[in-house]
C-alpha cells in the first residue's frame, strides 16, 4: 500500500470563542497508516481540533484536507462519509440494544425496508476476529463491561469502512489488562493502514503506538515530528515550556504570611480504594492545614473527595479523625455529622437549589437549627443566613432566588452553607470555576482566613495556579494513585503537570 504523507493535511486552521482563540494557525501533516498524539495540558486546544477533524465545528479560518478532499465543516455525517470515526471519552453505546444492533447503528448500505440479520451477523463475527474478541452479538451492550463497549464502538467504526480512527483518552475508564488489549488492538488497525488519531495523557501508551505527534499549548502547535529520538521527559519540558508564575501565590503569600498548619495531625486516611479506580490512597492533613489535590481531569482527584464525602463504591481502608478511627462515611450526611463537608464542583446539579432562596439554601444543610420539630421558621433562617454569610459579602438581598444570582453569588451562597456546620475537614472542588477575577481572590482568602481559625481544607481545582497559590502542600493524583508530594518551593505548577505526566516510578527516579 503506498502512503500519502499528507493524508490528513490541516492549513492555517484556527477556531476563535469570541476574542478567544480555542487553536490558532495550526498547521500540520499526518501520513496514512500513522499513528499520531495530540499531546497538551487541559485547554490546550486539543478538544477543539479534534472537534473540527470530526465535523462537529465549524473553522474560523483555514481549511483541513482528508485524501485530498476538504471536510464539509459543522457536518459530522458528512465526515463520517469521507472516512473519519471519532470515539470520545463519553461512549455512544446503547445499552438497552444488543452488540450486534449497536455494531450496525447508523449503518445504511441500500434502501431494503428488511434487514438481512443472516449477513449481518457474519459481518459481526468477521469484525470480532478482526479485534481478537468474543463478544456474542446478541449480548445486551449493557452486560458488557466498559472495555468491550468500547470495541462495540470501534467495530461499529470498522463496519462503516473508517479510514480515520479518531480515539479521546479511551483508557481513562480501562484496567490495565484492557488497555494493553487495546493497544494491541489499535497496532493491528495501524498495520491495516487506518490512521488513528491519539488523544491521551498517558505518554507511556503514545510511545508505544504512536509514530509522530503533535503538542498543543494555548491553542497553538509547540512541536510537531516524528516520535523517533523523544523521551517522556523530553515531551513534558516541551509541552511546559516556561514555569508558570502565579499573581494570586504573590499577593497570597503577602497577605497571609503566617498561614501555616499547626503541628497537630487532624486527619489521616490509609490504603483507600474505591469505584474500582482508586487505589492505596493514603494520605494525612494537619489541623489548620489547605492540602491542595493537583492533576490533571480524570485523574481521581474527584473521586477522592467524593469517597471521603460518603459517595464513595466498593471503598476499603482506614480513616482516623482526632486520633481516632471511624466508619468510612456511607452517606454525606454521616460525613457532616463526622465533620467533613464538600463544597461539590458542579454548584448549580449538585451543590446548591436554585429554585430556593439564598437563605433556605445556606439552612438546608441543618434545618432543626431553623426552628423546632417539622416547623421551619423563615425568619430565624434569614437570620442565621445573614449571619454565616456576613464574611462573603453578597451583592442580593438573602430573599433572592439563586437561580437569579450571578455565578459568584452563587459560589458564596455555596461556601456560606457548607461552613455554616463548622466543619473540621471542608473540600472544595473547583471553587473558582465560572467566577470573576474579583471573586476568585474573594474565595481564596477566605480559605486562607478558614485555615487560621483551624478549619484542614482540601483544595481541587483544575486552575494549577490557584492551588500553588493557596496549598502548604500539594499531592499529585494520577490514573487513580498518589505520585508525588510537594512542598514548599517546590510546589508549581510544573512540578504538579510533570508529576501528571509521568509514572510513579519516574516521579521519583
Amino acid at each position: 500500500m503506498s502512503r500519502d504523507s499528507n493524508f490528513i493535511l490541516i492549513q492555517n486552521l484556527s477556531k476563535k470563542f469570541g476574542d478567544f482563540y480555542a487553536n490558532q494557525n495550526i498547521n500540520i501533516s499526518i501520513p496514512q497508516g500513522d499513528c499520531h498524539a495530540f499531546i497538551g495540558q487541559n485547554g490546550s486546544g486539543k478538544s477543539t481540533l479534534i472537534g473540527m477533524l470530526s465535523g462537529r465545528i465549524t473553522p474560523t479560518e483555514g481549511q483541513i484536507f482528508v485524501d485530498n478532499e476538504e471536510l464539509h465543516y459543522g457536518d459530522p455525517h458528512k465526515s463520517r462519509e469521507i472516512g473519519i470515526a471519532t470515539i470520545f471519552q463519553e461512549l455512544t453505546i446503547i445499552p438497552e440494544m444488543t452488540a450486534l444492533d449497536n455494531v450496525f447503528l447508523g449503518y445504511k448500505k441500500d434502501s431494503k425496508l428488511f434487514v438481512n440479520k443472516k449477513q449481518r451477523v457474519q459481518r459481526f463475527k468477521e469484525l470480532a476476529d478482526m479485534l481478537n474478541t468474543t463478544i456474542s452479538p446478541n449480548t445486551l451492550a449493557s452486560s458488557l463491561s466498559i472495555a468491550e463497549q468500547q470495541t462495540l464502538e470501534i467495530m461499529r467504526c470498522l463496519n462503516l469502512n473508517s479510514k480515520i480512527l479518531i480515539l479521546d483518552e479511551p483508557t481513562s475508564s480501562l484496567a490495565q489488562s484492557e488497555r494493553d488489549a487495546l493497544l494491541e488492538t489499535l497496532l493491528g488497525l495501524k498495520e491495516r493502514g487506518i490512521t488513528i488519531i491519539y488523544v491521551s495523557h498517558h505518554l507511556n501508551e503514545i510511545m508505544h503506538i504512536c509514530d509522530s505527534f503533535t503538542i498543543l499549548n494555548s491553542g497553538n502547535v509547540i512541536e510537531h515530528t516524528t516520535i523517533d529520538g523523544w523521551t517522556k521527559e523530553k515531551i513534558v519540558h516541551s509541552m511546559l515550556g516556561e514555569e508558570v508564575d502565579s499573581d494570586f501565590k504573590k499577593l497570597l503569600d503577602s497577605e497571609y504570611p503566617n498561614q501555616q498548619p499547626f503541628d497537630e495531625v487532624l486527619f489521616t486516611v490509609e490504603n483507600l480504594s474505591s469505584f474500582d479506580f482508586l487505589k492505596n490512597i493514603s494520605f494525612h492533613i494537619k489541623k489548620g492545614e489547605i492540602l491542595g489535590l493537583g492533576g490533571l481531569v480524570g485523574s481521581g482527584r474527584t473521586a477522592i473527595a467524593s469517597t471521603l464525602y460518603g459517595l464513595g463504591a466498593k471503598v476499603q481502608g482506614r480513616m482516623i479523625l482526632e486520633n481516632q478511627e471511624i466508619n468510612i462515611p456511607k452517606s454525606p450526611r454521616e460525613a457532616i455529622q463526622r465533620g467533613i463537608v464538600l463544597a461539590p464542583e458542579d454548584r448549580k446539579k449538585i451543590g446548591l437549589h436554585l429554585d430556593f432562596e439564598v437563605h433556605e439554601n445556606v439552612n438546608i444543610i441543618d434545618l432543626p437549627r431553623t426552628g423546632k420539630a417539622t416547623f421551619f421558621s423563615k425568619k430565624k433562617s434569614k437570620q442565621l443566613a445573614r449571619e454565616y454569610m456576613q464574611d462573603y459579602k453578597l451583592t442580593r438581598p438573602i430573599e433572592s432566588r439563586v437561580k437569579n444570582l450571578s455565578g459568584g453569588n452563587q459560589q458564596k451562597v455555596l461556601l456560606s452553607k457548607v461552613t455554616s456546620v463548622n466543619p473540621k475537614i471542608l473540600i472544595v472542588d473547583e471553587p473558582t470555576r465560572g467566577i470573576d477575577l474579583g471573586v476568585k481572590l474573594e474565595v481564596l482568602r477566605k480559605l486562607k482566613e478558614l485555615a487560621l481559625t483551624g478549619v484542614s481544607i482540601i483544595v481541587i481545582s483544575s486552575e494549577l495556579e490557584e492551588v500553588v497559590a493557596v496549598s502548604n502542600r500539594v499531592l499529585v493524583v494520577s490514573q487513580g494513585e498518589i505520585v508525588n508530594e510537594l512542598e514548599g518551593d517546590n510546589i508549581s505548577v510544573n512540578k504538579i503537570i510533570e508529576s501528571s505526566f509521568l509514572e510513579r516510578s519516574e516521579v521519583h527516579g
